[in-house]
């Protein structure tokens, strides 16, 4: 038995001193990316200070904080996300086990009965065996194979977080788009609200006109038409504010039948955001969760070049055993019945190396394929970045008319019919300017509510949100919790 130590030890040593000599396959370094120095000429209301990362906040919206914690909380596309990064860590603990021997305990029984030909003289034809060892192999990375499989599952699961981070953001970012889109439909819904009673009140007072004589049956047909105009307008808001309630019951991970939304507040004349911190393009590189993923996909392809190569070389292993074999149960425990071997295997598959070259092209090829994805989602970025920011710009500027726009139409609608109070003018003006000024009106809450998608699609595009889960006080697997 100490020789038999002894072969181990020294076997297991020499082995040892030869591992890690070798690591096949490219090693990984992050691309270089042209970046420009600047997102350019800024919008008004831009600034190139550090990003908030709890953006929702700025809103002052105490329904829109707590609608983003639960859903952060609830969300199944973020369970999805959390589930497949739990899988990713998983194998990147299985791939280590290669580091390590594998076997463990073995107990046969053989009972075997021999023909007459293969039954030397004297000897019995039924013969029994039986075995108690403990088996073990060993796999010597000496090319780099093992290390190589640890690094792709590392990458892999470096991906899946950073998908997860990106889920988040994009959650958060809906749900403050779904909530600024309902706030909208409803103020929408107010402003019919609105118009048609002082609709009716017109229609009214030009039905007692036409029993006076004084407006004839065309003003009348004119009044109702336009009273039915605008509460024509509200089944399809209300179709849209029922849809808008639904999606915001998938964000939170609840049953659309059974969801009830916080009551909507009206938005306020004009944001109270003045300005937003957007940085620089390299702190979007380094924030925007879905450049990190493709990155991180980029290095596992890496790896997997190391790995396909490692098989044009020998694959080396070290196989021992340590136990009793004898013919009988009582023989197991004489000193005879003792049995051990350790020994080198080298295994090398020359007749499948076309094969492996194969493996190791279509890796390369999938490598590149992922440096090209890298690099338009950096592009995209930048893309989706300067495309927010000359929104903003644009809602804001359209807010601004809009503003004039309304106040103009609202003072030209109490005019004119000032004027038809008084016996000036035409009813037919009168309809008409109340008309122009219900439509200015509803341009005006579309322009507030623009103005707010166009802040969010800022920070989405920015990449922002997810910091806040990194804390230990937030959930934000959600699915409800249950994620570890």
């Amino acid at each position: 038995m100490r020789s038999l130590s002894k072969a181990v030890l020294l076997s297991l040593s020499t082995l040892s001193l030869l591992t890690g000599c070798v690591t096949v396959g490219p090693d990984y370094s992050i691309p270089s990316s042209p970046l420009p120095a600047t997102f350019g000429t800024p919008a008004a209301g831009l600034t190139s200070g550090a990003v908030e990362v709890q953006w929702w906040r700025t809103f002052d919206d105490p329904a829109l904080d707590i609608l983003i914690q639960r859903a952060l909380a609830a969300n199944h596309d973020i369970g999805i996300a959390a589930a497949r990064l739990e899988e990713a860590r998983a194998m990147v603990r299985e791939n280590r086990q290669g580091f390590l021997p594998v076997g463990g305990p073995v107990l046969s029984y053989e009972k075997r009965q021999r023909n007459e030909v293969d039954t030397p003289p004297d000897q019995p034809r039924h013969t029994e065996s039986y075995r108690s060892a403990v088996d073990a192999s060993w796999e010597i990375d000496l090319f780099g194979r093992v290390r190589r499989s640890v690094e792709e599952a590392r990458a892999q699961a470096g991906s899946r977080e950073a998908l997860l981070r990106s889920t988040q953001a994009s959650v958060v970012a809906e749900v403050a788009a779904t909530w600024f889109e309902l706030q909208g439909i409803e103020a929408e819904l107010a402003v019919l609200t609105d118009i048609s009673q002082s609709q009716r009140e017109s229609l009214e007072q030009v039905e007692r006109l036409v029993s006076a004589g004084s407006a004839s049956e065309f003003d009348r047909f004119r009044a109702e038409a336009l009273l039915r105009n605008v509460e024509a307008a509200a089944p399809e808001l209300e179709r849209r504010s029922a849809a808008s309630v639904n999606a915001l019951a998938i964000l939170l991970g609840e049953v659309p039948q059974t969801f009830k939304p916080p009551a909507p507040t009206a938005g306020r004349e004009t944001l109270a955001i003045r300005t937003i911190s957007v940085g620089d393009p390299t702190a979007l590189l380094a924030r925007r969760a879905d450049i990190a993923a493709a990155e991180r996909t980029l290095a596992a392809a890496t790896a997997r070049i190391g790995v396909e190569t490692a098989g044009l070389y020998p694959d080396i292993q070290v196989q021992g055993s340590i136990g009793l074999v004898a013919g009988s149960l009582d023989a197991m425990s004489g000193a005879g019945a003792q049995s051990s071997f350790i020994g080198p295997i080298i295994r090398w598959s020359l007749l499948d190396i076309g094969r492996v070259r194969a493996r190791i092209a279509a890796s390369e090829a999938r490598t590149k394929e992922a440096l090209n994805v890298y690099d338009q989602t950096i592009l995209r970025a930048l893309q989706e970045t300067d495309d927010a920011f000359r929104a903003y710009g644009a809602a804001g500027n359209t807010l601004g008319l809009r503003l004039l726009e309304s106040e103009a139409n609202r003072e030209a609608a109490r005019l004119v019919q000032l004027q038809f109070s008084e016996g000036e003018g035409q009813y037919l003006d009168v309809l008409d300017a109340e008309r122009t000024d219900f439509a200015s009106r509803r341009a005006l809450v579309v322009a507030r509510t623009n103005q707010r998608l166009a802040v969010v699609s800022i920070y989405k595009a920015l990449g922002g949100g997810w910091e806040i889960c990194t804390q230990s006080d937030n959930d934000c697997n959600g699915a409800g919790g249950r994620a570890d």
